[in-house]
């Protein structure tokens, strides 16, 4: 979904809908601009990328058709690879350690996800959470360790023909 971004018209639409953009670094608009413009570092380096809510709102009113929310999600996807998103967002620590999970147990754990990221992005801030973790997990809402899928074999080997994919 992200062949369009050539197309851009530089409207502004995207920017004027996007309900957390007064947050970013630099709005939609900018973005697609700096893209077309081949400023590839900048945009995988902006907090614009991790700040966005997902909501779609910019690209359902996108004039031009691009897929913008699609567009941040691979600009994500391209920074956790190169490993140059902005320090103190811990959502690409998040994305890593979910991805590892599920790729080894084909299915989250949530206990076991948060703790591996608050162990690298905040270990102090786990005590804070301590309280509402036993509470979760005492009314049945999180549970240790999480379960592996039955056929765990057949989706790594479906998760290797992904990445054999990618790599052409």
């Amino acid at each position: 979904g992200c062949d369009k971004v050539l197309e851009c018209i530089q409207c502004g639409t995207c920017s004027s809908t996007c309900p957390v953009s007064l947050y970013m670094d630099y709005t939609p608009r900018k973005l697609m601009a700096m893209i077309k413009g081949g400023f590839e570092d900048e945009a995988l380096k902006s907090k614009t990328i991790w700040i966005c809510s997902s909501c779609y709102s910019c690209t359902v009113m996108c004039p031009a058709q691009i897929k913008i929310t699609d567009v941040m999600y691979a600009l994500k996807r391209m920074a956790i690879e190169k490993g140059v998103y902005p320090k103190g967002i811990p959502t690409p620590v998040l994305a890593q350690e979910m991805n590892k999970i599920i790729a080894s147990k084909g299915r989250n754990a949530e206990m076991e996800v948060v703790t591996r990221m608050m162990l690298r992005t905040n270990p102090f801030g786990m005590l804070k959470m301590a309280p509402m973790g036993l509470s979760l997990f005492r009314k049945g809402r999180m549970h240790i360790g999480g379960e592996k899928i039955k056929n765990l074999k057949q989706m790594k080997k479906l998760l290797s023909g992904l990445k054999k994919k990618e790599a052409k």
